[in-house]
């Protein structure tokens, strides 16, 4: 499932109260650059640390205020400055310093977000020469360092050398974690169609350069192909994710096949079903509209058999498969409008999406005839949804937060996170979700959130995010209209973005995005959204 189109009109400048402030203004797109130093301190900062209680989803408290001590890469250090502790260090005790150190009184320090599902647009597509730059500003921007790609127009081999690039900190970009989509090429169903063949097209992958393998609406998705391919893969080293949408595999089969990561919702409420879900007899599932207008009333149906759920839940959670839910990219189903007057649409959101239009030739684009009864059924659809995503988080399953998206990067991400919130998750855990819990699900056993000995991939927010999410959008939720900008302090916005110890001005990335949006704003103007294979 990829990002559905964002159904807004209007091309035009700044809504009223976003007046810009000198030095506020748009940059062009390359000014800003990274830097690590040999020495950073972060002072009077108060932290929530993404971590917690092993075999548990229980997170840790906020802690601060704090002196928090970066070399290189790595967090060396942790100095409690509350007054306890401080008064506790006698009279020769002098603050940690360095080649740079920021006074973050106020702010809060969160370990970098973690994307799990992206869909990474390619240069020279429909959002222009520079889209990959343009993206991962506005990722950097909203806090997130590291993006897992579940299938890019840009192709395996370009994101390749994009991967290398960002590793070595020779780009402005995210850590970025690439699935090559099956089969390959795309679409061919004779190709990757036998365990034999399954086995053979894995081992290619690895020699592409992937780092996991994305099945999708496929032959991968075969119960007896899905089982070798998947055994092939952890013997390679290398992740399975599913997008399983209607197919003979549910979330029970590609659990017990070794599957490490189930997207969306799809086959979860499906292995729950005694039958068949209670199709029509004209239902097509190649007709998105029908896809989409019955996926909103599978919950339902789901949810009249609570006992099996619950078996479904347990049974993922013993075999430690991971569930990303990616609630956000359903969202326009419940509630269509709202998408048209999402306030950062005018400064940070491409022009070839605010044109785009319900299209049956573009996957995702299916709202030509979406009613009221199919919104309605969508806000039951999400309440039920939510209702099993918090008991699975609440008995313990591995929760991570994806956005499939990648049109509108970090923003997508904030929004899934507070949608995780609606579900009953708390906010200590949902940072959890979407930090600690993605890097045990990637492997990355020295991203350990904040802890001394952990890689430095860190978020400075002027704000707090554990009390409103809405601090981490964008520019500050006050940019967008709420307030005057003269009244910002503490209001939002991530102000600083480390990641692999490379200090980022995020507002200054987001500028950059702002600069490169009104720019492809005079290219396209008002001509029709290019369609792009399905991700």
């Amino acid at each position: 499932m990829s990002a559905f189109p964002v159904l807004m009109v209007g091309l035009g400048g700044p809504l009223a109260g976003q007046e810009r402030a000198p030095g506020d203004e748009s940059i062009p797109l390359g000014t800003t650059k990274g830097e690590r130093y040999n020495r950073l301190v972060i002072r009077n900062v108060t932290f929530v640390s993404g971590r917690g209680t092993p075999g548990s989803n229980r997170a840790m408290p906020p802690e601060g205020p704090v002196d928090i001590v970066i070399e290189g890469n790595t967090i060396v250090d942790l100095v409690l400055m509350d007054p306890v502790n401080a008064a506790g260090y006698g009279k020769d005790f002098q603050r940690p310093t360095g080649d740079q150190v920021i006074d973050a009184t106020g702010m809060y320090l969160i370990p970098g977000l973690v994307e799990m599902h992206a869909h990474l647009p390619r240069n020279g597509g429909e959002l222009g020469a520079n889209a990959l730059d343009y993206v991962y500003r506005v990722y950097l921007g909203h806090g997130v360092t590291t993006v897992r790609d579940a299938g890019t127009g840009a192709g395996i081999k370009n994101m390749v050398e994009q991967r290398r690039l960002s590793a070595a900190n020779q780009s402005v970009a995210p850590r970025l974690v690439l699935c090559q989509r099956w089969p390959l090429p795309l679409r061919e169903w004779d190709l990757g169609d036998t365990p034999e063949k399954a086995r053979a097209m894995v081992r290619e992958f690895k020699q592409l350069g992937a780092d996991c393998v994305k099945v999708s609406k496929s032959p991968g998705q075969y119960p007896d192909v899905l089982a070798a391919l998947a055994s092939e893969a952890k013997a390679l080293g290398m992740l399975v994710m599913t997008d399983l949408k209607v197919s003979e595999t549910d979330a029970v089969v590609a659990s017990n096949a070794g599957v490490r990561s189930i997207e969306h919702w799809y086959g979860v409420p499906d292995a729950a079903l005694t039958g068949s879900q209670s199709f029509p007899p004209d239902y097509n599932y190649w007709d998105e509209l029908d896809r989409f207008r019955y996926a909103g009333k599978l919950w339902a149906e789901a949810d009249r058999h609570p006992d099996r759920l619950s078996r479904v839940l347990d049974l993922m959670i013993a075999n430690g498969t991971n569930w990303n839910p990616t609630m956000v990219v359903y969202e326009d189903n419940r509630d269509l409008f709202r998408a048209k007057t999402l306030p950062w649409r005018e400064t940070l959101i491409h022009p070839s999406v605010l044109v785009a239009s319900p299209d049956s030739t573009v996957h995702g684009a299916f709202h030509r005839e979406w009613k009221t009864s199919d919104e309605i059924h969508w806000k039951q659809n999400f309440q039920i949804w939510m209702k099993w995503v918090g008991e699975f988080h609440r008995r313990g399953g591995i929760l991570t937060a994806g956005s499939d998206d990648g049109e509108s990067g970090g923003l997508s991400m904030i929004r899934e996170l507070e949608l995780m919130q609606e579900a009953g998750i708390h906010p200590l855990d949902v940072i959890k979700v979407a930090t600690t819990n993605a890097y045990r699900v990637l492997g990355w056993e020295r991203h350990c959130g904040i802890r001394v000995g952990c890689v430095a991939d860190l978020v400075v927010v002027n704000g707090n995010p554990i009390d409103n999410f809405k601090v981490l959008y964008g520019r500050g939720y006050g940019f967008y209209g709420t307030m005057p900008r003269d009244q910002l302090s503490g209001r939002g916005g991530v102000k600083w973005t480390i990641k692999d110890g490379v200090l980022y001005d995020a507002q200054a990335l987001l500028r950059e995005a702002e600069w490169y949006v009104q720019q492809e704003k005079q290219r396209v103007g008002r001509v029709a959204r290019v369609p792009e294979p399905e991700r």
